[in-house]
């Protein structure tokens, strides 16, 4: 996802209402007035999140076909974004990044993947309603077990990170030149030496660049 979609994205569920919104269209598609009753909130307001969630992109809308009991015809709203978000911040901290489902390149899944993606299949061939929502709950729970399992890794991995870079920030610090400075901290955030690259993100001079990079190589490199 590019940093425009990403930071639209965030400009939506920063506000909390709007949180409770999509959680809602999470579990699917609904309309303004249902909305408003299940949430406890206004309809107005309600509408007017909608309208500018559906303007970002987060949610699209259809209008029935036929007229409702009133006389009107609803509005229906659903997600239209499947998207994974993740920020870390802290002192010598800070990613963000946002992954639209299906678009990272497909990779073999691992043992336990694998295997629960068979379960799913194995629950859709089931015939009867009961039996088959039984095996999805229980996949469900396997599933959140996993995320879990897999989001305590992480943090341990960006324990070590931040203190790979606490180091790294105290190196710095005995640097002179608030540039070259910047250069180091570009190397180690994006892993990338190449003047050109440098030079557009930093906007630096690739004569400049070029130059403290040669100092870098002398001063902490080695």
């Amino acid at each position: 996802m590019k940093q425009e979609e990403l930071d639209t994205v965030l400009q939506v569920i920063e506000n909390p209402v709007r949180r409770r919104i999509i959680k809602r269209l999470s579990r699917g598609p609904s309309y303004a007035l249902q909305i408003s009753k299940e949430l406890g909130l206004g309809q107005p307001l309600v509408a007017k999140h909608l309208s500018m969630m559906q303007s970002a992109g987060l949610v699209t809308s259809t209008v029935e076909s036929r007229r409702n009991p009133s006389g009107g015809k609803r509005k229906w709203y659903s997600l239209a974004k499947s998207v994974s978000i993740t920020m870390d911040l802290a002192p010598n901290l800070f990613m963000e990044r946002a992954v639209a489902f299906g678009a990272l390149p497909v990779k073999k899944p691992s043992m336990g993947v694998g295997l629960l993606s068979k379960r799913v299949r194995d629950a859709l061939e089931r015939q009867d309603d009961r039996g088959r929502l039984s095996l999805v709950s229980e996949i469900l729970g396997d599933v959140d077990r996993m995320i879990r399992e897999v989001e305590e890794e992480r943090v341990a991995l960006l324990t070590v990170r931040n203190a790979a870079m606490t180091e790294a920030a105290r190196i710095a610090s005995k640097l002179e030149g608030l540039d070259k400075k910047r250069i180091l901290f570009h190397i180690l955030e994006e892993h990338n030496r190449e003047v050109e690259s440098i030079s557009q993100s930093l906007n630096l001079r690739e004569t400049v660049v070029r130059s403290l990079l040669e100092e870098l190589e002398r001063e902490v490199f080695g």
